[in-house]
């Protein structure tokens, strides 16, 4: 396998030296407060839009990132089982995740309900590695994934879709949009339910997947001002298995809701106000081993107030204040708390362009009522060597704070600290009017990780990580045979130098297709080399191959067909205390849309 990689990168490198001399110009809102051209963020942000999702046609988010990315993932069995993400060998929860803008990381404990997030309903998704805690705040350290429900098309829609699979897998999908002048207003329906599959290799019992979806956006346009509504919410059941392999399930409920007013004032200032709720629910429906029934909520309210100027001017400034807001409800065999948390946060952005020159400095300073204040940073340099090479650099510090599991659950330590990153990223990219190839080189280096300390019954922070590595990365278009890759290299360990649980040191992505008379053949193939579990239990390397045909009928209906895990393989992200949980074996999923514009 190592020499088919290097004769792929070796003819990927050559074909970069032929490209034309335009640049691709793609606007991205994670990198900073204000919307700014890819080509001048100073960090490494993968843009996935509608038309990638089209070929891919995933069954689940989490799918998307694996197979689309390399990056490495987990799942405790088949969809809406719970998932986790580690962006560049960083811990699951330090990846902050949006919807619309708006944190749906829940203050209990784990990461945010990815697993919950249908890819039907996705129409762009920015995921940014490194860190980026000066701008979004905590738990930023490894990454910020933002996925957006609001639609890019601009003329009215009405789209009707049917989705049917293995484990007798069922979706119905409804959107409408209207257009009119300025305005526009967007609603979707969604049903999904799916019998599912054991979740445990040991297991014969199904555990079956349940999901409502609905929500919409608003867009309106007027003289100076700007106004957007969006609204996501998403709730079902899961079924699982226990630590005793026994049938369980619980109620879910996840929301993202979102109010933006943007004023242009009399040149150069910007006005901008943000107003975010969200909500994150598991709600079990069976008593515990206590006879009571464990519950976990986070109820978030956001305020954002933020003074800019325009971000294509070559001196640009962003002044911002944020207050943040989390209400839990927490109780999990036998500890039942809840608390209501604060935190306030005053942020400045400036960007800097002096002819191929671009420098940008970020400063977050946070105060949290319990843990007190913090601060991150960030320093970008971008130079453009001539019209096709660039180099940039960035570094930074970013921040993880105490979940309320921390800090009042079993084991909690009220004087607990926010875990810090400090990080670098330095990348060569060539740019052109059909392809993108960079090579990023990066490392990551994390303390005060908070771990349970056995000899005291209690969690402190006692640990630290670092993550070197680099990564290979080529996009090309406008050609016979199109596509996207990345090979990521990395190191990822603790302080005894041991292998971090679930994350590889290497990892492949490779996905390719071609516009063919008859419709869009789309083929993707990713690989992961061996990662280790809890109890040092081996999961063996491996990879995987995955066909997608699309077929497009006079501009209404739409068919895709795909077929995943081509070669059946098994194999393993994740093992609990009864073993492996399983992943899906070779399985073929049909979708049928039909849109009228009207």
């Amino acid at each position: 396998m190592k020499t088919k990689l290097v004769i792929i990168l070796s003819c990927l490198v050559v074909l970069t030296l032929s490209a034309e001399e335009e640049k691709i110009e793609e606007i991205v809102s994670i990198g900073s407060k204000i919307p700014q051209k890819k080509i001048e963020v100073n960090s490494t942000i993968d843009i996935i839009d509608k038309k990638d999702l089209k070929r891919l046609a995933p069954k689940d988010f989490i799918s998307i990132l694996s197979n689309y990315l390399g990056i490495d993932t987990s799942s405790n069995g088949g969809l809406g089982q719970y998932s986790s993400l580690f962006l560049r060998g960083s811990n699951s929860n330090h990846t902050l995740v949006k919807v619309n803008g708006v944190k749906i990381n829940p203050y209990t404990a784990g990461g945010a309900a990815i697993n919950n997030i249908d890819p039907s309903l996705i129409s762009r998704i920015e995921i940014g590695s490194g860190p980026f805690s000066s701008t979004h705040g905590s738990e930023a350290i490894g990454g910020v994934i933002n996925i957006s429900t609001v639609p890019d098309q601009q003329d009215s829609l009405l789209q009707l879709s049917i989705t049917r699979g293995t484990d007798n897998y069922k979706k119905e999908n409804f959107q409408k949009n209207w257009t009119k002048k300025d305005k526009s207003l967007n609603v979707f329906l969604l049903k999904t339910k799916s019998e599912g599959f054991p979740s445990l290799l040991s297991s014969s019992i199904n555990n079956g997947y349940k999901n409502k979806s609905l929500g919409g956006s608003f867009d309106s346009k007027k003289d100076q001002a700007k106004i957007n509504i969006s609204t996501w919410l998403s709730k079902g059941q899961t079924e699982y298995l226990d630590f005793q392999s026994n049938p369980l399930s619980y109620n879910y409920e996840t929301s993202a809701h979102s109010f933006s007013y943007l004023f242009e004032h009399k040149d150069p200032f910007l006005v901008s106000l943000n107003l975010s709720a969200a909500k994150d629910l598991i709600d079990q429906n069976q008593l515990n081993d206590l006879d009571q029934k464990d519950k976990t909520e986070t109820d978030s309210l956001n305020f954002e107030l933020m003074l800019s100027s325009p971000s294509d001017n070559d001196f640009a400034y962003a002044v911002i204040y944020v207050q943040e807001k989390q209400k839990v409800n927490y109780s999990s065999f036998g500890t039942h708390f809840q608390k209501n948390t604060k935190t306030t946060s005053f942020l400045t952005e400036s960007k800097l362009k002096i002819k191929t020159n671009l420098v940008r400095v970020k400063l977050r300073l946070s105060n949290h009522d319990l843990y007190g204040s913090h601060k991150s940073w960030n320093i970008g340099y971008k130079k453009d060597l001539n019209p096709f090479w660039s180099v940039r650099f960035n570094s930074g510090s970013a921040f993880r704070s105490p979940n309320s599991s921390e800090l009042y659950g079993y084991g909690s330590n009220i004087n607990l600290h926010p875990e810090i990153s400090k990080s670098e990223e330095f990348a060569m990219e060539k740019t052109s009017d059909d392809s993108i190839f960079s090579i990023v080189a990066f490392n990551n280096n994390i303390k005060n990780l908070i771990n349970f300390d056995f000899q005291e019954n209690t969690l402190k922070n006692i640990e630290h990580s670092t993550t070197k590595g680099f990564e290979i990365r080529y996009l090309w278009e406008d050609k016979p045979i199109n596509g996207r890759l990345l090979f990521r290299y990395q190191d990822p360990k603790d302080d005894a130098g041991l292998q971090l649980l679930r994350r590889s040191k290497k990892s492949l992505s490779l996905n390719i297709y071609r516009d063919l008379s008859f419709g869009t053949l789309n083929l993707n193939l990713s690989a992961f080399d061996k990662r280790r579990d809890f109890g040092d239990i081996p999961l063996p390397k491996y990879h995987l191959l995955h066909l997608t045909f699309l077929k497009e009928i006079l501009n209404q209906i739409s068919i895709s067909l795909k077929v995943e895990n081509i070669l059946n393989k098994e194999y393993f992200t994740a093992s609990g205390f009864n073993g492996y949980y399983q992943n899906q074996g070779r399985s073929l999923w049909l979708n049928a849309t039909y849109g009228i514009q009207q």
